[in-house]
């Protein structure tokens, strides 16, 4: 269970966009598009293969899209759930807070543990989500670090 370590240690480097607006904004705008990717790839096929043998033992497999494995509404809804959370680093970004992209953080790790690395398309998703947590973590809002003239 490799996966959450990893997208720490990957949105760790958010330390270094710390102070650079635009880097961040970049890096919280590229959250949503990686999730959106994300769910996109489920519907490409290789991510399940189905096999049909023979009496005569020969057996014939096909790839499939990830999505023909998903048993009942739970994990669309998961997958729904993950593409909304990744839009909170957005608001992390503007506002200067790194709680709420915390939380969605650790509420999209919840799927990974749960499922094992189920949801593996969507780790890079969470990696920079805990990125703009990091790079946000310690800065002050923008309306903030705008000197006020007085006329």
């Amino acid at each position: 269970m490799l996966i959450l370590p990893v997208a720490l240690a990957v949105g760790a480097l958010g330390f270094l966009a710390r102070g650079h607006q635009r880097v961040v904004l970049a890096i919280a705008i590229a959250t949503p598009v990686l999730s959106v990717l994300a769910f996109a790839a489920q519907f490409v096929p290789g991510g399940y293969e189905s096999c049909t043998s023979t009496i005569g033992g020969s057996t014939v497999c096909h790839a499939e899209p990830a999505v023909s494995g998903w048993d009942g509404p739970l994990p669309l809804a998961i997958a729904i759930a993950l593409i909304l959370l990744s839009f909170v680093p957005l608001a992390s970004a503007r506002n200067g807070k790194w709680w709420p992209a915390a939380v969605s953080a650790f509420l999209q790790a919840i799927p990974q543990v749960i499922s094992f690395g189920g949801f593996l398309d969507w780790a890079p998703a969470l990696a920079m989500t805990i990125a703009v947590a990091f790079a946000v973590s310690g800065s002050r809002p923008v309306e903030q670090r705008i000197p006020r003239t007085n006329p």
